[in-house]
This record gives C-alpha cells, sequence and structure tokens, in this order.
C-alpha cells in the first residue's frame, strides 16, 4: 500500500462534537445516537481522539431520519464554529489573508477529518469573467454524499463569511450528487447558482479574493499553531492509532491472504480480542474494517484507467470480479463501469 492518504478514514471527536450538539438543540439525545455507532458517551470527552468515517456517517444519516431534515448537511455547515474544527479553526483565523487561510485549510484539512480530498486551484477562463478559483472536495467514501458534501461547502461558505467578514456569494457552487426536489434551502445559504450532477464538489469564486485581509490575524499566534498542526499531521501520517494501522495493515495483506483478523492483529503486536476492542472504541467492527477499506481501495482505483476490474478485484482480496461488482453496487448504488464512465464524463 503506496498511498495511505486514501486510507485515512477517520475524524476528529471535536468535529463530531459538531453533529452531535446540533441535533441535541433539535431534541435528539446524545446517548441515543452514540449507540447506534456503537459508541459510548465518553468518547465525546477525548477531543483528541478519533473516530472511524464510517462511524461518523452512520450518525449523519441517523440525525437525518430523526430530525426529518433532508438539509442537515447545510444546516450543520451552517453552523459551524471554530472548536468544531479543532486546532484548525483556530489557525485559520489567526492567518493574514483568505490565500493564507485556505492554503492551511488544504494541508490540514485531515486533522478535522480525512473523509475527503481538498484542492484549491484556479478554474479554468471564462469569457467575460475574471479570473476565478475552485475550493473542490472529493469524498473518498459512497455514503451520505450528498449530506458530506453539502455540510463541507456550506461550512466553508458560513466560516470564510465569517473571518473575513465579507458577507460575498461565490460565483458558483457545484455538486457531484443529483439535485434534491427542493433547493431553496441552497440557495439560501449559497446566493448564487447552485449546479448538480457536477465532476466535482467545489466552491468557484474571484481569485482577487484571495487577498482579503482576515479581523483575527496574528502572526505570533499563526506561527506557534503552524508548528502544532504539523507535528498533529505527522504523528496522523504515521498512522499511529490502532485504527489507522490496522487499515494500513488490512490493506497491504488483502491482495496476498484477503481479510485475516488474527494476521492483522500479529502484526501490530496485539491480540485478536484486544484488536476487536480497539477497533469498538472508534465505532467499527473488523468485517465493517474491511467493508471500508476495500471501498476506499475500490473508489481510488477506478480512477485508473490502467486497471482493469479483475485487477482490482484482486487487490482489494475478493476471489472475482462479480463479487467486487455486487459489494460496488451495494456501496454506491450503481456499477464500477458506470461510476468510472461518470468519472471520464
Amino acid at each position: 500500500m503506496d498511498n495511505p492518504a486514501i486510507l485515512a478514514g477517520s475524524v476528529s471527536v471535536a468535529y463530531l462534537q459538531g453533529l452531535i450538539e446540533h441535533l441535541q438543540r433539535h431534541g435528539v439525545a446524545a446517548d441515543a445516537l452514540l449507540a447506534h455507532a456503537q459508541l459510548s458517551p465518553e468518547a465525546l470527552s477525548q477531543r483528541d481522539q478519533r473516530i472511524a468515517a464510517s462511524a461518523y456517517l452512520t450518525l449523519l444519516g441517523e440525525g437525518v431520519r430523526l430530525t426529518g431534515d433532508p438539509n442537515l448537511g447545510l444546516h450543520l455547515g451552517e453552523s459551524v464554529r471554530p472548536g468544531y474544527y479543532g486546532v484548525l479553526g483556530y489557525l485559520i483565523m489567526s492567518c493574514a489573508t483568505l490565500a493564507d487561510a485556505l492554503h492551511r485549510q488544504a494541508r490540514y484539512a485531515s486533522l478535522v477529518g480525512n473523509l475527503g480530498l481538498v484542492v484549491l486551484d484556479d478554474e479554468p477562463a471564462r469569457p467575460d469573467s475574471e479570473a476565478l478559483v475552485a475550493h473542490s472536495w472529493q469524498p473518498l467514501l459512497a455514503q451520505q454524499q450528498r449530506q458530506l458534501s453539502e455540510e463541507t461547502l456550506a461550512g466553508w461558505v458560513s466560516f470564510g463569511r465569517w473571518i473575513s467578514g465579507l458577507d460575498i456569494a461565490p460565483t458558483e457552487v457545484r455538486f457531484q450528487h443529483p439535485a434534491p426536489a427542493d433547493t431553496s434551502e441552497h440557495a439560501r445559504i449559497f446566493r448564487c447558482p447552485v449546479l448538480f450532477e457536477q465532476p466535482d464538489n467545489a466552491l468557484i469564486f474571484p481569485k482577487r479574493l484571495l487577498a482579503a485581509p482576515l479581523n483575527q490575524a496574528d502572526a505570533q499566534v499563526r506561527g506557534m499553531l503552524d508548528a502544532y498542526a504539523d507535528r498533529l499531521l505527522a504523528e496522523l501520517n504515521q498512522g499511529n492509532s490502532v485504527l489507522d494501522r490496522a487499515r494500513l495493515e488490512l490493506a497491504r495483506q488483502l491482495p496476498e491472504q484477503g481479510p485475516d483478523l488474527e494476521a492483522i492483529a500479529a502484526a501490530l503486536a496485539l491480540s485478536p480480542r484486544t484488536l476487536q476492542r480497539r477497533l469498538r472504541e472508534g465505532g467499527l467492527s473488523f468485517s465493517q474494517l474491511v467493508d471500508e477499506t476495500r471501498q476506499q481501495l475500490v473508489l481510488h482505483y477506478l480512477r485508473d484507467p490502467a486497471l482493469e476490474l479483475a485487477e482490482i478485484a484482486f487487490l482489494v482480496g475478493f476471489s472475482e470480479p462479480g463479487s467486487l461488482a455486487r459489494a460496488f453496487r451495494r456501496w454506491t448504488g450503481t456499477s464500477p463501469g458506470e461510476y468510472r464512465r461518470h468519472l471520464c464524463a
């Protein structure tokens, strides 16, 4: 496994607290909600810990069901607070300009949660338009893509308006998922054209705004938090948690011997029972870890047109392409071939 970043499927407890607090304001009890992902209430007191990506997505989906709010992701993003982003929230606030803030946001996004990949890049030139940039986000898992994408982009807009003091709408917002029946909340929050079934999830805005100064710029605080964030990022990239180490070891072993709890535990110098307990603390069973890891790998490998489906099936430990196709339809509701064609569209 030569790219551990694509397997970093975990979320900070600080970010989880944003979801929990929002749902509590709407009458959802935290203990009952956490139980749906097999998490204990004590997990919320450990802000420096992380839970599995799939556990967060389970809670997000359950939040939609319990509140009856189909726009839960949008409303979560709209109500974002600096503390939900942990150290990254306060680091962004201390930056001198919006460009500084967005580059740090892209660099340190995984500290909040590596549910997707963040990119800040120039938007292709348009006739009769000033230079634009695209701040985009690509999810790593198929579940709850609409809610998660809308939460992410609405959070960027809300937080960006707050730290800059600029109440400016983006030029355009793009989402990969189909348009819901009612898009009035999208119009209210973004206040610009919102496009669906697009190649990416992105905020598009004038490049000149990157030079906008931020209200709480503080070079000394920024330097201190930069160093702290670098240290946290290095620890995260090293896969220091049992959850991350188990995922990476599983990815290495899948092509050779398939998923084997005892082999993974031995590689981590743990007993199988201890490994299962540590995974449960992060909101995962071993079978869920296997399923989530396979899904992330397959979504990544499908972006390489040189890889045949039979090769991808082998790389993730399936005996034949039919097993891969059935699992992929369960994850995404579509076939690997259809998904790949959409990527190339």
